[in-house]
């Protein structure tokens, strides 16, 4: 390399100066950043000492020392961790690097040194030992698994917590790959990052699956940071996995329990559907006599019930009943109240016959569940006018007179249903003429309450009712929806509602 080639190098490199001489060198050169970092000139610094430039007396003598014993020993280069001085005396870290230019017959003809400005990394260093002393002390105080890991994902630290998550002491885990502990493979994020593919990057709450030493599965989110040198190289990954296996058994639980709700939900449709197909599909119109129901329960399925149906050509029984409680319990129970209903009317031809048999019936299934039933049962003959009824512990339904607008109860002694074996129900008879109609309901509509609290009540139901008596029974029943709806101020109501109107039309009553 000729000397023009040589000096390029020089004026490129780093820092560098050219001491002349073999151990008291004079400087012969400096290029421009070292003249800047140093902040002298070219005419300040050539054929001065090196000593009075750069170093102080141990230094220098520190330097003196490298240089005589490599050159003693018949080396060529070197390398010293010092310090150079610069014109406003503050001392600056670097690693030289001298080097002895011979001539051509052999002698010294100088020194070369390049200098690399350590200082930088001395502080990088310091800063380093002193995030991993907090770092630390930190994993020592917590239960989570903090650790560290080098490029390669080899584990170089662990902290108590991983004896409590995995069941190994730390020194156990020391030294293993992350991949070694995980029962399933590593992720793609971080095979990646490990495999030096991708931009190094901090990552957060990424699953990972591990085998405790008892055998069982662990489960945990792991979040990390690169730490990395003063060139962007990476140094490590630091990290800390939390155990999330309760977390994770928890949500699946409620995943399940998802599922098993939307099953039911299916299956409550279901279920609606057939009780709704139990009821009467529309009114009940005989001469004489117009019957009109209307029924929405508080769940998907209910425990109220109502029927009508035409015992001959001119007699309609009615029948309205309320199963305590709510959902598919007291559903079930309707189903079969009216199973039975319907098989009692073909062996009895009155109400309160019909109530005994009927209570027979269900007292076993309805003492053993804690379940109760109560019934309002009327029977209305058109051709005479007579309306039989018989009460087992119902609301008591309202009568109106056509053309007034006052009612009055009508009611009959009896227990609930399922509460005694034996029962004997009182009946009564009312003669009714054109115009008349009663009013039957459940208790979900008397006790529908309004946002603050207020219950609808009797008082306000006999108003609606004897106000709006004149209308057909489907429209009465829809004016008393709306009161309600408008009452309650809510979509659903707490308890199911149902109402029937039995109304006498235009026919000659003998």
């Amino acid at each position: 390399m000729g000397m023009a080639d040589f000096d390029l190098i020089f004026q490129l490199s780093v820092k560098g100066f050219q001491p002349r001489g073999e151990f008291s060198p004079m400087i012969a050169g400096i290029n421009a950043s070292c003249r800047e970092v140093l902040d002298y000139s070219i005419e300040e610094m050539v054929g001065k000492p090196v000593q009075s430039i750069f170093f102080d007396e141990q230094h220098y003598q520190k330097f003196h020392m490298s240089v005589r014993k490599h050159l003693l020993d018949g080396g060529t280069a070197g390398r010293i961790n010092t310090e150079l001085r610069n014109r406003q005396g503050k001392r600056i870290g670097v690693a030289l690097v001298f080097a002895a230019v011979y001539g051509i017959e052999g002698n010294l003809q100088g020194i070369v040194c390049v200098a690399r400005d350590i200082g930088a990394d001395n502080r990088v260093e310091q800063a380093l030992q002193q995030s991993e002393e907090r770092f630390r002390q930190m994993a020592e105080l917590s239960s989570e698994w903090l650790w560290e890991q080098d490029a390669l994902g080899r584990y170089l630290y662990n902290s108590p917590g991983v004896s409590r998550i995995l069941g190994y002491a730390p020194e156990e885990v020391t030294g293993k790959f992350h991949s070694d502990l995980l029962t399933e493979p590593v992720d793609e994020c971080v095979a990646e990052v490990q495999s030096g593919n991708s931009k190094v990057t901090r990552f957060y709450g990424l699953p990972n699956q591990y085998l405790h030493r008892d055998g069982h599965l662990i489960s945990t989110e792991s979040s990390g940071i690169p730490i990395l040198d003063a060139n962007g190289i990476l140094i490590k990954w630091r990290g800390v996995d939390r155990d999330v296996t309760e977390k994770r058994r928890v949500e699946e639980e409620v995943r399940r329990a998802h599922i098993k709700l939307a099953v039911a939900q299916h299956e409550m449709k279901i279920a609606r559907r057939i009780q709704e197909s139990l009821l009467p599909a529309g009114p009940l119109i005989i001469p004489g006599v117009q019957v009109n129901g209307y029924w929405v329960p508080a769940d998907q399925v209910g425990g109220d019930y109502f029927d009508y149906f035409c015992r001959d050509s001119d007699t309609v029984d009615v029948v309205i009943a309320d199963v305590s409680g709510h959902a598919v319990g007291p559903a079930l129970f309707m189903v079969e109240t009216r199973s039975a209903l319907r098989t009692q009317t073909h062996m009895v031809s009155e109400p309160g016959e019909t109530l005994f048999l009927l209570n027979s019936f269900l007292y076993d299934d309805l003492s053993q569940s804690d379940h109760f039933i109560s019934m309002f049962y009327l029977q209305y003959c058109s051709e005479t006018g007579r309306m039989s009824y018989a009460n087992a512990g119902h609301n008591s339904p309202l009568l109106v007179r056509g053309g007034t607008r006052s009612w009055q109860p009508i009611d009959a002694e009896g227990l609930v249903l399922g509460v005694k074996d034996v029962v004997f129900f009182e009946q009564k008879e009312e003669t009714l003429e054109l115009g008349d109609l009663v009013f039957l309901y459940t208790d979900g509509v008397t006790e529908a309450q309004a946002p603050e609290g207020e219950f609808f009540g009797m008082q306000r139901l006999s108003r609606v009712v004897t106000e709006n008596a004149h209308l057909s029974g489907e429209e009465l029943i829809g004016v008393c929806v709306d009161e309600l709806n408008t009452f309650h101020q809510k979509k659903t109501f707490d308890d199911d509602l149902t109402m029937v109107v039995l109304k006498v039309q235009e026919q000659t009553i003998k």
